[in-house]
């Protein structure tokens, strides 16, 4: 373990290529404080012979101990574990650090323009992996990451890394799932080629994204925030193309899905292996769709807020979970499921609120969550709209409104690929967003048209039902209005 920096930058070097020479350490955290110790030594202008080879093989270890921390973030709940928090908070500032000395050597220190372009790559690459470790971990990515991406892009532009980053921004990442996100990320090294950027503004109305390359912040919609005209240097970004090949892998995939379902075997399909080679693994396909379809929307129609937020101080019971609010729709106790939170702005569309205790069931963008004043009151069910966590012991979430009341059912599709029968919840109209009752259920329950519900008594109800269409579709769950079948089979 690497207790201190040397002061002298031949022996900075040395201990350097001492530290890449071993292997790693079994615990992540202990190669995280080398890295940081380290990066502080790496040197800078002046460095000799040999700096690029050096500077590659540092990036790929950070890169190898930041993989192995995003291992880690695959299967962790919200709010993180404290020791995983404090690992991912200290890896993203390292990262981060670790680009900047690379992008001074880059920026006034390179000997020619090819080394330059080589040494802004490996610092956008090593930006990438900082912020996708900030936004798998629901916090803010480290101040002063934006500002020197568009630095060192304006070294290197169209860097694959750098337009990954604008991309994933572009989809709202803190309504994403750390495994959404880290295949999204994998996903956009094929699909790069529709992310381009143009000093020239669109025409007014075309649906458009800007970056100012002398603020520290990423992309920002024009449906949301018009672009200020007295200002020089921006750059604009047009989502259609990366929307139109996403449009053919969403068509791609549900052709694949069409044909499963008819062959009987959708159900048995657990991740996208078995659909298509060129998308990459770790997703099922109804995940996978959800995921491009969610994507493409924010990236070409940015949700618009809807009505005034109102900043409130004022607690709330929460449940969170479809499953805990189905079991208390059946006459659950609540114990155990129950929480207190407290609301913190609310709108005509929803909420955005903070735990002020312990967080009872998994916390994740796209779930289910119930929420009253108390418990004189009917649950209000919403659907977690995005996630934020700059700290272990806090958490913030926004919540869409999608019913003011609910009872439970169980729902059976005909080739269904949740086995038996499912969990749901049935919604009742909403004026003037959804005309029909609807049922929030388990993603992937939705297969088909036809489907039977039943409500248990007293008394017993079992109806038909005909599907309508999605109107949800998260990693978790799925929302879609019905009508009781007039033709039942």
């Amino acid at each position: 373990m690497i207790e201190s920096a040397p002061t002298d930058t031949a022996e900075g070097v040395d201990r350097i290529l001492e530290w890449l020479a071993s292997e790693p350490a079994d615990d992540p955290v202990v190669d995280i404080r080398a890295l940081e110790v380290l990066v502080a030594r790496l040197p800078g202008s002046g460095a000799e012979a040999g700096y690029e080879d050096m500077v590659l093989a540092f990036v790929e270890r950070a890169l190898d101990i930041s993989g192995r921390i995003r291992a880690q973030l695959l299967g962790a709940g919200l709010p993180l574990p404290r020791p995983l928090h404090a690992a991912s908070s200290q890896l993203g500032g390292v990262l981060l650090r670790l680009a900047g000395r690379i992008g001074e050597r880059a920026a006034a220190g390179a000997t020619t323009a090819g080394e330059a372009a080589l040494l802004a790559a490996l610092g956008l690459t090593t930006l990438r992996e900082a912020y996708l470790v900030s936004v798998m971990s629901a916090a803010e990515p480290p101040s002063g990451l934006w500002s020197l991406a568009h630095r060192l892009a304006a070294l290197r532009p169209g860097h694959e890394a750098y337009r990954s980053m604008i991309a994933i921004a572009a989809a709202q990442p803190e309504r994403l799932t750390a495994r959404e996100l880290a295949w999204a990320a994998d996903y956009l090294e094929v699909e790069l080629a529709g992310v381009g950027m143009t000093p020239d503004a669109p025409p007014q109305g075309s649906s458009t994204w800007w970056i100012d390359p002398d603020a520290d912040e990423g992309p920002l919609p024009s449906a949301r925030k018009p672009p200020p005209h007295d200002r020089s240097g921006l750059r604009f970004l047009s989502p259609r193309p990366l929307a139109r090949a996403v449009d053919e892998r969403i068509e791609h995939l549900e052709e694949w899905m069409s044909t499963a379902e008819v062959e009987g075997h959708l159900a048995e399909v657990d991740t996208l292996e078995a659909a298509d080679e060129a998308l990459p693994p770790g997703l099922t396909p109804s995940e996978i769709l959800a995921l491009l379809r969610g994507m493409r929307e924010h990236w070409v129609a940015p949700q618009l807020r809807l009505g005034v937020r109102r900043e409130q101080h004022y607690e709330v019971q929460v449940c969170a979970g479809l499953r805990a609010m189905w079991e208390l729709g059946r006459g659950r106790r609540e114990p155990g499921r129950v929480v207190g939170w407290q609301v913190r702005n609310e709108s005509p569309g929803g909420y955005a609120i903070m735990n002020v205790s312990g967080v009872e069931g998994e916390v994740a963008p796209g779930i289910v969550l119930g929420l009253r004043k108390s418990a004189a009151e009917p649950w209000t069910v919403c659907i977690v709209r995005w996630v934020r966590s700059d700290s272990p012991e806090q958490i913030e979430i926004g919540l869409q409104t999608v019913a003011q009341s609910y009872y439970s059912v169980q729902l059976a599709f005909r080739s269904g690929s949740v086995d038996g029968v499912a969990p749901a919840l049935a919604l009742p109209p909403m004026e003037p967003d959804r005309h029909h009752p609807a049922f929030l259920a388990p993603a992937g329950t939705y297969v088909s048209r036809r489907f039977v519900f039943v409500r248990e008594g007293p008394p017993l109800y079992v109806a038909q039902g005909r599907a309508l269409g999605l109107d949800v579709q998260t990693a978790s769950v799925e929302l879609f209005q019905y009508e009781i079948d007039p033709y039942p089979i």
